[in-house]
């Protein structure tokens, strides 16, 4: 299995400025799921899942960018 490299600051910006899009589309779908189907409609219920799977990976990525930061600093 080759090596793993991790993200460069290039690739992170990029990815975090992605997920900040995502986030608020995701938020947005949520929104007019409950709205068009109630909260307790199965499509609502997802669309609120999946914003909150994209707000996880963005709290991961900053925890790790805060853990990279610590560790540097150190």
């Amino acid at each position: 299995m080759p090596d793993r490299y991790p993200l460069t600051v290039a690739q992170l910006r990029q990815a975090k400025e992605e997920l900040s899009a995502m986030l608020e589309r995701a938020e947005e779908i949520s929104r007019l799921m409950a709205a068009g189907y109630g909260d307790s409609d199965p499509k609502a219920i997802r669309a609120d899942e999946l914003h909150s799977a994209i707000q996880r990976l963005q709290w991961e990525l900053e925890r790790s960018a805060a853990n990279s930061a610590d560790a540097t600093t150190a």
